[in-house]
């Protein structure tokens, strides 16, 4: 079901807009980014590497054939396929004390250390200088559209049916 403060607001955004998909794995951090960041030593044999040498390093498939693996490989093909223009950030921690860690949500940005808000001011810069606006056929993207397309999809995920942009 669709959110409905979310709607409220989209509904009021009359001018094109764009989508950024925020991905990673479960319980790693994508909510601060949208809640709270995972800690990664980003050095391999040959020593330090880059964010992004990191991301591409973690898309590579392992040749192991257990189960499991191959799962882990295609979600990576997936990734590959879906994403051929990828970009990793880092951010350290945005707090040092755990006791505010845990309500992050309530700390102003402020009060978060400036290496963090640094960090967090490239990337958003980043997803603003990148982001075009959405066209489906000859439909701009518009918050009330969004939320039209949104709407659709979930009826038909709601009915066991799969959604299609054409009938959308």
């Amino acid at each position: 079901m669709m959110d409905q403060e979310a709607v409220s607001m989209l509904q009021l955004v009359k001018e094109p807009i764009g989508i950024v998909a925020v991905c990673g794995r479960a319980r790693q951090g994508k909510s601060f980014i949208l809640n709270q960041d995972f800690y990664r030593d980003l050095s391999e044999d040959s020593g330090r590497i880059t964010p992004c040498d990191y991301l591409e390093l973690a898309l590579k498939p392992d040749d192991d054939r257990k189960r499991d693996v191959v799962a882990k490989n295609e979600i990576r093909a997936s990734i590959l396929a879906v994403f051929p223009d990828r970009e990793c950030f880092t951010l350290v921690r945005p707090l040092n004390n755990e006791h505010d860690l845990q309500r992050l949500d309530e700390i102003q940005l402020d009060k978060l250390r400036h290496e963090f808000r640094s960090g967090l001011d490239t990337l958003t810069r980043s997803v603003f200088e990148r982001a075009r606006p959405k066209q489906v056929g000859a439909t701009m993207m518009t918050g009330p559209v969004l939320v039209g397309i949104t709407h659709s999809y979930l009826n038909a995920l709601n009915k066991g049916a799969v959604p299609t942009i054409s009938s959308s």
